[in-house]
């Protein structure tokens, strides 16, 4: 394993691929234990020590789960990040309440890395009317919280303010081969680097889609070395980049962790020849057009009943690999089990929770017309 050393986090050494605990697979709504431990501890014995929840994750199971992992380990040889949802907050702003039970959940006294999770225009100002910085570090002076930062689902002009209005230990963003061009990820990830605030990566592989990326591009990676799977090569790009002390990677099955363990094992270098390859994977992937859904699931669950991600994925798909008939049929299983836009009230809730910032209803509305009659 890469391990990385920070000049502001003191004499830590970080792994460089870091587990990010909101995709364990799961039965029933409920987090699958056996499977999902098994996978922590395989990461664990390949050196794995970053390990990134928040609160929300898996309908509040994650942190728990975590905690109950991470217990059989002795602390100083792991580090925890999670999040504050400043959504979640009410008026009285319960902060101190929440971290109490985020504190119990882990089974730990302190936090490594804490973060105010998924930042944008609206939770900036909530953030900021609500003194939520300052409450922090009076968390951090007393040593429970080691290192503050956020993670960032925002607006350009939004994250250069926030930047600007705290010297903050870290921060989150989602960095890869496809966003750093294509929505703008590269002003992002050079403000960072600017101000010598480490960046920590968020969605190396899209939530997955450059794990299965269209054949052209799985063919001009193939060139290049078919012993290499996309999603691995995806995390090379990451790590080729300075200013990226850990990438984290949302593993949900056991040859993920396996595959990015062997990854992982060195720092990596792109060669001339392969920064030309991925110059030209983004350019192939420009020609498809697709929803920017990253599977987060912000939006769920839709008290109607309609399966957001579901539908995106079922549309990205068809436009990545041109399967017609599989997306009629399978947008009309959605419609026959409640899940389909048919369903959508255009009540705005979901639109304001994304943080690709994508016109949720208006979207649906596009996609149900285009998926129902895709196929004669």
């Amino acid at each position: 394993m890469e391990f990385v050393k920070v000049k502001r986090w003191g004499d830590i050494a970080v792994s460089r691929l870091g587990y990010g605990c909101m995709r364990f697979p799961t039965a029933d709504g409920k987090i699958e234990r056996e499977p999902s431990k098994a996978m922590l501890e395989a990461a664990i014995k390949g050196g794995v020590n970053y390990f990134d929840t928040a609160y929300v994750y898996h309908n509040q199971e994650s942190e728990s789960f975590v905690g109950e992992v991470l217990a059989n380990y002795p602390r100083d040889s792991f580090y925890i990040a999670t999040k504050l949802p400043v959504w979640l907050l009410n008026q009285q702003n319960n902060i101190n309440m929440l971290f109490e039970e985020q504190l119990k959940r882990l089974q730990t006294d302190y936090i490594d890395f804490y973060l105010i999770h998924a930042i944008n225009a609206s939770r900036w100002n909530y953030t900021k009317e609500n003194k939520v910085i300052e409450q922090l570090l009076e968390e951090k002076e007393k040593g429970r919280i080691k290192f503050l930062g956020f993670s960032y689902h925002g607006d350009f002009e939004t994250f250069k303010e926030v930047i600007d209005a705290f010297d903050w230990d870290f921060a989150q963003i989602q960095i890869n081969y496809a966003d750093y061009d294509m929505i703008g990820a590269k002003a992002y990830f050079d403000i960072l680097a600017e101000r010598e605030i480490p960046c920590i990566v968020m969605e190396p592989v899209r939530g997955g889609f450059l794990a299965n990326p269209p054949a052209k591009v799985k063919e001009l990676m193939a060139s290049m070395d078919n012993k290499i799977s996309p999603a691995a090569w995806a995390m090379r790009w990451c790590m080729d980049l300075e200013n990226t002390p850990v990438i984290l990677s949302g593993m949900g099955h056991i040859d993920q962790v396996i595959d990015n363990l062997e990854t992982f094992k060195e720092a990596r270098k792109l060669s001339s020849a392969e920064k030309e390859m991925f110059a030209d994977a983004v350019d192939i992937l420009k020609s498809v057009k697709s929803v920017p859904c990253t599977a987060c699931n912000y939006c769920m669950d839709c008290p109607y009943g309609v399966d957001i991600p579901g539908i995106f994925s079922i549309y990205n798909i068809q436009q990545l690999f041109g399967n017609n008939f599989r997306a009629n049929a399978e947008y009309k299983d959605f419609l026959e089990l409640g899940k389909g836009v048919d369903k959508c009230v255009d009540c705005g809730k979901c639109a304001p929770l994304c943080p690709q910032d994508i016109d949720i209803p208006g979207k649906l509305k596009e996609l149900h017309e285009f998926l129902l009659n895709v196929y004669p």
